[in-house]
């Protein structure tokens, strides 16, 4: 009797600390509006953003983002392209590249 009360206590020990675990971490974390940046935070700490036509020409990459003029999805790939280069080159690799990329959608930077 006693042996079964023991196995019972410490399976009861086992699931509730399993079910109490499982909810911080089975189930998907809620991102708050802090922790998730917006393009123009990720544009210009990515691409070193220094000079004031740095931060005007990503305003309107970010602009055009907006209206739907140019996807999100060409604007990271080609920001992920970037990263590759040397920090002090990344925005004029970026600039080129979005300047073509967006030139061939017939949208003019």
């Amino acid at each position: 009797m006693r042996r079964r009360m023991l196995k019972w206590i410490a399976g009861s020990f086992a699931l509730g600390g399993a079910y109490a675990l499982g909810q911080t971490w089975l189930a998907p974390s809620r991102l708050d509006a802090a922790d998730v940046p917006n393009l123009q935070e990720t544009l210009e700490k990515g691409l070193y953003a220094r000079l004031p036509e740095h931060f005007d020409f990503i305003e309107r990459i970010v602009l055009l983002v907006q209206l739907d003029r140019i996807s999100l999805k060409l604007v990271y790939s080609t920001f992920q392209w970037a990263l590759r280069f040397e920090k002090g080159r990344r925005f004029y690799y970026f600039e080129a590249a979005m300047k073509k990329r967006a030139g061939d959608l017939g949208v003019a930077l």
